[in-house]
């Protein structure tokens, strides 16, 4: 690399810390969400009892009181697999996808269609916490009525027209090259804010079900430290790691300035970048844009 390209000498530095990030960034990543999805599984299955597709009769009640604990646990691990699991790969997929050297349409593939698949589990967890709800007896609970319930709506309802958006804009009909290019970081900034809501959804649907499970019976001595609550508190922490690894992907490289330039916003070879390169999000000019969707790729300092 020529001296008068990189006169603040930061190149080492990128090298070591990016942006882009080195690729063992995604290793830790991907690996921090598989860890909460097993915590989460691993907390439904033991502290929780599992997951049912029926009601449970309570024996010795004349009521005709039963169980729908078992139909609601499919929301909080239909929910971590849709958000955690399958969400931050949709995100990482153009940055840095499991599979180095993919080619660019492989990798619009692997974007959307962790997407859609994200979007039945969450359609599928919805479902799950309102028919577990509405089969209880002897009295039916009510849906939508806890901060949480408003926040998880949100995220899904961005989540929701961000998929919409995306399969008219980028997938079929398509729009022109030209709004592709206008749209693109608006797609990649709502993406971002319907997958940290979600992420805020978690971790608040998390803590209101501990406190459930404490009002139900108050948890004293070493339940107070037992996997009900150890593994939530567990998870909690992780989700701030996954967020700050996923979206380290998605910051833009450092980008240079002349010497004695004090003016904001990237350039390219010295003078102020124009519109198109500020809309091509920093890619060189000379990059096939036949398929562009605002997305910036992980590319070779």
């Amino acid at each position: 690399m020529a001296c008068n390209e990189d006169p603040f000498g930061i190149q080492p530095a990128r090298w070591f810390i990016g942006p882009p990030p080195p690729r063992v960034t995604s290793f830790l990543a991907r690996a921090c969400s598989l860890a909460i999805m097993i915590l989460v599984g691993h907390w439904v299955r033991v502290p929780l009892g599992g997951v049912g597709v029926k009601p449970v009769p309570v024996h010795g009640n004349t009521l005709g009181e039963n169980d729908t604990g078992k139909i609601f646990n499919w929301h909080p691990v239909l929910m971590t697999l849709g958000f955690v699991v399958l969400m931050a790969e949709a995100l990482l997929s153009y940055q840095a996808p499991i599979v180095p050297g993919l080619a660019r349409e492989t990798r619009k593939r692997v974007h959307w269609g962790c997407h859609l698949a994200a979007g039945l589990c969450l359609a599928l967890g919805l479902v799950a916490v309102v028919q577990s709800h509405r089969l209880k007896r002897p009295n039916p609970m009510p849906d939508w009525y806890s901060p949480h319930s408003f926040l998880g709506l949100t995220a899904l309802a961005i989540m929701g027209l961000q998929i919409i958006v995306g399969l008219y804009s980028y997938v079929w009909p398509r729009l022109s090259l030209s709004n592709r290019m206008a749209l693109g970081p608006l797609h990649r900034f709502w993406g971002m804010a319907a997958w940290l809501a979600g992420l805020g959804a978690i971790a608040s649907g998390l803590q209101e079900k501990v406190t459930f499970i404490h009002m139900k019976k108050p948890l004293t001595g070493k339940e107070l430290h037992g996997l009900v609550v150890r593994l939530p508190a567990i998870v909690m922490p992780l989700l701030v790691v996954l967020a700050a690894l996923v979206l380290y992907h998605q910051a833009p490289p450092a980008t240079r300035q002349q010497v004695g330039d004090d003016s904001y916003g990237p350039v390219s070879g010295g003078p102020r970048a124009s519109g198109q390169t500020l809309l091509r999000a920093g890619r060189p000019a000379d990059d096939d844009e036949s398929d562009y969707d605002g997305s910036l790729e992980r590319r070779p300092v």
